[in-house]
């Protein structure tokens, strides 16, 4: 049985969740600066990540198993080296409209930088052939154990342990072709073979390449992510002169949506999480 995500409190560069019941204290940058609203609540933490020690402290045992409900899927989520719980649940609205679209025959989906599969269980769920990319073994093992999870285990998914920008210029030129483009980069990383990738830099010949694999007529594309160096106003920008982008405009069949994705917290207060822009074809 699934449970459910919940914010419960941010502040002082934390944020308090509770994942099922389970309650995590882990950093958030985007909670510098703030007041937390509920301070009792934080003694009640039953795993606490401390960033300076990179490590996490576990005041009791973290539940065997646990899942996350995603709305049409779950997911499984476990502490990680780095503070994460396997999951970005500030992505929810964007696996539903990903979710939303079923597919026409057999088309295609691409998810680059693709973590633990989030947006690909959104996407086989639908319909979709999904070809899943991260540069992390780990999380592309991850993926499949989510696919297990949803009983997705024969669905269409490729799963590859690849470098995200290399992988779409090989496909650009085998003339592949998608549906749906899924990207969500980090600020700075490195691939399989320790090439460094800064967003700033490397973002653009991306987007270059997955727009040569996208038919203008009949296509989305969904970019998130979380750096101060690039937002949603520059990825639109860059967008809207793309000769691709321009064919589906012209012909009245683009839709457009940019905005902050934000989770609230039991106060209603919302603790910011990144940009997304969703760009699709439609009639």
């Amino acid at each position: 049985m699934s449970n459910v995500y919940q914010l419960i409190d941010f502040g002082d560069g934390l944020k308090l969740e509770s994942l099922g019941g389970y309650l995590v204290s882990r950093p958030s940058p985007a909670a510098e600066g703030i007041r937390q609203k509920y301070p009792q609540r934080w003694r009640d933490a039953d795993a606490v990540y401390d960033v300076s020690q990179r490590r996490w402290t576990h005041r009791s045992v973290w539940p065997e198993s646990l899942t996350l409900d995603c709305g049409n899927f779950s997911m499984p989520v476990r502490p990680t080296p780095f503070g994460h719980i396997g999951l970005f649940p500030e992505q929810a609205k964007n696996w539903q409209w990903l979710s939303a679209k079923r597919p026409q025959d057999e088309s295609l989906a691409l998810n680059l930088f693709a973590y633990t599969g989030a947006s690909t269980m959104a996407l086989a769920q639908a319909g979709f052939s999904v070809v899943h990319v991260d540069a992390a073994k780990p999380n592309v093992a991850a993926a499949k154990v989510a696919a297990e999870t949803n009983q997705l285990h024969d669905a269409p998914i490729r799963y590859l342990v690849d470098d995200a920008a290399k992988f779409a210029a090989r496909e650009v030129r085998r003339q592949r072709r998608y549906h749906t483009i899924v990207m969500d980069p980090p600020a700075y990383g490195h691939s399989p073979k320790g090439k460094t990738w800064r967003l700033e830099r490397d973002l653009w010949p991306l987007v270059d390449d997955c727009l040569e694999l996208i038919d203008p007529m009949d296509f989305r594309m969904l970019i998130t992510g979380h750096s101060p160096q690039v937002d949603a106003s520059d990825v639109l920008e860059y967008l809207m002169r793309s000769a691709t982008v321009k064919a589906a405009k012209q012909n009245d069949r683009l839709r457009v949506k940019t905005g902050r994705s934000a989770i609230q917290d039991q106060s209603g207060r919302s603790l910011d999480a990144g940009f997304y822009v969703r760009v699709e074809s439609g009639d």
